[in-house]
């Protein structure tokens, strides 16, 4: 498996390329949260507001060099549970911008945020102005993780000014080898072809196992896995001749 994926992309050609790897679901279960912040890094962890480990996992992925982000439950269209913290498109602005900011404030040196779920809310005009305003306000970055074709909030989130990407691959929708191969190599292609590569994971054994494997070998293959607040900074932020140390508020605490 190492000598495929390695060769897959191998060229004399090759230049280097960024991969923004986000680990989504954080919070619920310690053991594998603590597996998933010594992997070779740096990752960007997505945690669920008001789970058990949130907080300590949030402080100890800061510590590693790891960035920190709020995995915010939005409404989906199956009307699956959201869990604490859920956003709703039947909340008014007041209720659903207070909801929010505790959501955001329940993460340790949060940096920024993305969507759980939120098939439904994704897609809805008034909600993402709400977010991308919460958002912008607070100095944070926002990632479209994409379950909905038909999102708006990458729009909503540029519309807005606030630092922005969206999710290119799901690795890990299928847990079995040949699958999470198949995703892997899928990113670094788009890695190559285009610079840059938005990868979402979550901390599930077989994927875990995975990218304790495969992270190792990213670099003989000029890719370098990023954070994504550094990654807005250097990209994004600096032809706007902004500070190039600004922090969210939370980085303060």
């Amino acid at each position: 498996m190492r000598l495929l994926l390695l060769c897959c992309l191998l060229s004399p050609f090759t230049q280097a390329a960024d991969m923004l790897l986000i680990m989504d679901d954080l919070g619920n279960n310690w053991a594998l949260g603590e597996r998933a912040l010594n992997l070779n890094g740096p990752i960007n962890f997505a945690f669920l507001p008001y789970t058990p480990y949130a907080s300590k996992l949030a402080v100890n992925a800061h510590r590693l060099g790891h960035g920190v982000l709020l995995h915010a439950p939005m409404a989906n269209k199956t009307g699956k549970a959201l869990g604490p913290g859920g956003l709703y498109a039947e909340m008014n602005k007041e209720e659903f911008q207070h909801q929010l900011r505790l959501n955001l404030a329940s993460i340790p040196q949060v940096q920024g945020m993305n969507n759980h779920m939120g098939s439904l809310l994704t897609e809805k005009n008034e909600p993402m102005d709400w977010v991308m305003e919460v958002v912008q306000q607070q100095g944070l970055y926002f990632i479209d993780s994409l379950t909905s074709a038909d999102s708006i909030a990458f729009k909503k989130a540029k519309q807005s000014g606030v630092p922005t990407l969206k999710r290119h691959v799901f690795l890990d929708n299928d847990v079995e080898e040949s699958a999470l191969e198949q995703q892997f190599s899928q990113a670094l292609a788009i890695a190559k072809r285009g610079g840059l590569v938005v990868l979402i994971a979550h901390p599930y054994p077989e994927t875990i196992d995975f990218l304790e494997e495969q992270l190792p070998l990213l670099a003989q293959q000029d890719i370098k896995l990023r954070r994504l607040d550094l990654y807005f900074q250097e990209q994004l932020w600096q032809p706007f001749r902004l500070p190039k140390n600004l922090l969210s508020k939370y980085q303060l605490r």
